[in-house]
């Protein structure tokens, strides 16, 4: 006989309701934060009681000397509560930051910070914080977000903490182009595989985990006008003259100085929830084909050289197969899938009839237009319109299916094989992608299109790199179809292919593997010199075309800030190792080297200062509060719609309380008939 044992069906009523209705209630309150509709930190007082603390103001300061842009960011925490609070607060920079200053201001004393090695640093601020003094930390969580705690800020106190960074700007379609992001994007975090084992643990405070493991941040839009607001002014000497400056984001003021420009927002204070973009042409009749800059330091001798190749427009182009990547997930709502769209329509348009083509729409499914790339005909180009013109977003961005599906396909390797992947990045598993491209890109090449007002730039960037194609950035839906012409008239003509560089007098060299290089984009090269008259030598193909061609440079060693633009190149270098199989511990070791040497945020050291006089008295209470970023401009869901879809997680867990609810009800009547 065949004998069961089972729960009586009251008992098995009644908590399988408590555990439905808790579900729903436990997502129906998380959803419910996103009722807040502007950007605050709460904090609890004892009595369980919410309070509001207003954010932060930015200034930045950029100045531009030639090809190195200085920028100066100083980040004002106030805290008008009653209280001694810590705030943590996550910021975007660009991809390619040289983070190697940080000073704290409290009233007229500043404290200067000292780059150690991440878990030093951690432990520093952390016993700071536990003795009673103020104290800062500014940590790299990607290589292009960082955050800032601040320790004790006083009752009705404010700290400033200011931050420096440096980056290389290079020209690239007639024009010189700086980029200050201010907004972060969410990050989607995949679902696992199912056969994997989940036993992971998360601390959270109120918001949305938009960085798996570690930190949770809200982001809300900027209703009161009088919070996370930012000033922005730029100092500019370009070494040569100029044409026409713009700005494709701000409306700037632009007064002429003795040596170049100086630029100012409009607006003297404006929210933070956009990128802010900055370009200026040179003269045609003097726009540059090559520059060396050169800093002489105790450290060696350095420098960083840019060339111009030759343009080869009329030799006779490859019959292509170009399949476009187009991400439809829930970051890519309101003016962005706006402007995906466009871009996409633009790059059909830009087909010739030889080329073939195929299209790939990824939430958190992904799948193609055709079984196999099609000849870009009218037909098959006039039912890809009507296909992409009904396209919306809506879901999470499993990016991996997305590639795994365009690198999976039949393919024409007789063809120039191009994928155009156009998204607004917003993944945390950046790593992941990174190798699926190193393992399965073969001879294609990646063109990545940023979208939106605050896109995934490091991701999109080093994708590109990783695909031996370009990054290409999409501000403006209006400016969607024009961006996309040019790129599609540069990516047509590669300038030069299978490039490698060697020279006498260097020592070391970045990028040790250079991309192809396409019309209208410099070669750039930073060095460490070994000698006074270092000759470099360029190799590499137009067409079938063998080409050479040996630079000679003279460094005269006066130009600040190389040192520090070589430093964080080689330490990019070393994070990039791991996935042409260098060891953790072989990338850590080089990569904590060169920063503490050339005094540098990364991967594995942080910046930290300490006042050293307690301030805040043992017995007294610290509240922490996570400062939260604002939402970009023109993203019109939360976090909740881009890794669930918003609506239809709200409406499952009310379905889930309701169910819950009743079967709790019929629970309660069971034992009351008795």
């Amino acid at each position: 006989m065949l004998l069961t044992h089972t729960m009586p069906r009251t008992p098995r009523l009644f908590f399988g309701g408590l555990l439905c209705a808790l579900v729903g209630i436990w997502c129906t309150g998380a959803l419910a934060q996103e009722s807040i509709t502007r950007g605050t930190v709460k904090l609890l007082d004892d009595a369980g009681s919410e309070r509001e603390v207003p954010l932060l103001f930015t200034e930045v300061d950029i100045d531009v000397t030639g090809q190195i842009a200085r920028t100066v960011v100083s980040q004002h925490f106030k805290n008008p509560t009653s209280e001694w609070s810590e705030g943590i607060y996550l910021f975007p920079l660009p991809p390619d930051a040289a983070v190697d200053q940080m000073r704290m201001k409290i009233g007229d004393r500043l404290v200067e910070g000292k780059v150690k090695e991440k878990q030093e640093a951690k432990a520093t601020y952390q016993k700071a914080r536990s003795d009673g003094k103020r104290a800062a930390l500014v940590e790299q969580d990607r290589p292009n977000l960082f955050t800032t705690s601040v320790a004790n800020i006083p009752p009705n106190g404010e700290i400033t903490v200011r931050i420096e960074y440096q980056q290389s700007l290079a020209w690239r379609d007639g024009r010189f182009s700086l980029h200050f992001p201010m907004a972060v994007t969410p990050r989607y975090a995949p679902l696992k595989p199912p056969t994997q084992e989940l036993n992971e643990t998360v601390n959270l405070v109120d918001g949305w985990l938009i960085l798996p493991g570690e930190r949770p941040h809200q982001l809300k839009a900027d209703t009161r006008g009088n919070e996370q607001r930012a000033r922005i002014q730029v100092q500019l000497k370009p070494g040569f003259e100029i044409e026409h400056i713009e700005s494709t984001s701000h409306n700037l003021v632009q007064t002429e100085t003795g040596d170049g420009y100086r630029l100012a927002l409009a607006n003297p204070s404006i929210p933070a929830d956009r990128d802010f973009i900055l370009e200026w042409y040179p003269l045609m009749s003097n726009a540059p084909q090559a520059s060396f800059f050169s800093e002489t330091t105790e450290q060696g001798n350095y420098g960083l050289l840019s060339l111009m190749p030759p343009s080869m427009i009329d030799w006779a182009l490859p019959p292509r197969e170009v399949t476009f990547v187009i991400d439809t997930s829930g970051s890519m709502a309101g003016e962005s899938i706006v402007a995906a769209r466009k871009a996409l329509l633009a790059g059909l348009a830009g087909l010739k009839p030889n080329d073939t083509f195929n299209i790939i729409r990824f939430d958190h499914e992904a799948d193609v237009l055709f079984a196999h790339p099609f000849r870009a005909d009218d037909s098959a180009l006039n039912y890809a319109k009507r296909y992409v013109r009904t396209l919306d977003a809506d879901g999470g961005t499993e990016m991996a299916l997305a590639l795994d599906l365009a690198l999976g396909l039949p393919s024409d390797a007789g063809r120039l094989r191009q994928v155009i992947f156009i998204t607004d990045g917003s993944v945390s598993n950046e790593q992941d992608l990174f190798e699926t491209l190193d393992r399965e890109l073969e001879g294609r090449r990646l063109f990545t299109v940023g979208i939106g007002s605050a896109p995934n730039r490091f991701f999109m960037e080093e994708a590109a790199r990783s695909g031996r194609g370009t990054f290409t950035y999409i501000a403006d839906p209006a400016s969607a179809e024009q961006v996309m012409v040019n790129l599609f008239k540069k990516i047509e003509r590669p300038v030069l292919t299978d490039i490698e560089i060697s020279g006498s007098g260097i020592r070391e060299m970045s990028p040790t593997t250079v991309p192809d290089l396409y019309y209208g984009e410099p070669l750039e090269v930073a060095m460490k010199l070994e000698s006074d008259t270092p000759a470099i030598t360029i190799k590499g193909h137009i067409g079938d075309t063998a080409w050479s061609k040996t630079v000679n440079v003279q460094p005269v060693g006066n130009t600040a800030g190389i040192r520090v633009d070589w430093a964080r190149k080689k330490i990019a270098d070393w994070e990039r190792a791991g996935l042409y199989g260098a060891s953790r511990d072989q990338i850590r070791e080089a990569v904590i080297d060169l920063a503490l040497t050339h005094h540098l945020v990364s991967t594995f050291t942080s910046l930290v200062a300490v006042d050293v006089t307690p301030v805040r008295a043992a017995n007294e209470a610290l509240r922490k509060a996570l400062i939260t970023p604002l939402k970009p401009v023109g993203l019109s869901v939360s976090f909740a719609q881009t890794a669930l879809g918003f609506e239809k997680t709200l409406l499952f867990a009310a379905m889930l309380f309701l169910l819950g609810w009743a079967v709790l009800r019929a629970s309660q009547q069971e034992v009351s008939h008795a």
